[in-house]
């Protein structure tokens, strides 16, 4: 196994992380005050698409497909899962409004910083991802 896979690898499982603690983090913060909610079919696009690209890349890494529709539905579904995940960030965007409350926090963080982390690094994972796929790396 090439580094560039082990590279693959690893940046799967940090994607199955999001995919997996995003649900958890924005389901468990909706309602809060100071919180800016979700709508329930983007959280599911988010899920779906960042699950379907993983699916593909996956199944490449474990040498089931080489085609090349698969390699550009996994990374325009990563893309998909990316920019939707970014726009999840904007939750703890200050409302400008004077009586508005401030978000205290999640149990989990006490702010955005992890967001921040698994989206930024999504959105970077997914640059790697494309060009590991479209340079034939794995």
């Amino acid at each position: 196994m090439g580094g560039m896979t082990v590279l693959a690898w690893i940046l799967v499982a940090l994607a199955i992380l999001v995919l997996v603690l995003t649900p958890l983090r924005l389901r468990g913060a909706r309602g809060q005050d100071g919180m800016v909610d979700f709508s329930g079919w983007v959280l599911n696009l988010h899920s779906i698409t960042l699950f379907v690209g993983l699916a593909l890349i996956v199944l490449r890494l474990l040498g089931v497909h080489e085609s090349g529709f698969a390699t550009w539905v996994a990374i325009i579904s990563l893309v998909i899962a990316s920019l939707i995940g970014l726009s999840f960030l904007a939750r703890w965007r200050r409302s400008r409004s004077r009586h508005a409350v401030d978000f205290a926090g999640d149990s989990w963080t006490r702010g955005p910083w992890l967001s921040q982390i698994a989206h930024i690094g999504l959105m970077i994972g997914t640059i790697l991802f494309a060009w590991l796929l479209l340079a034939d790396k794995i």
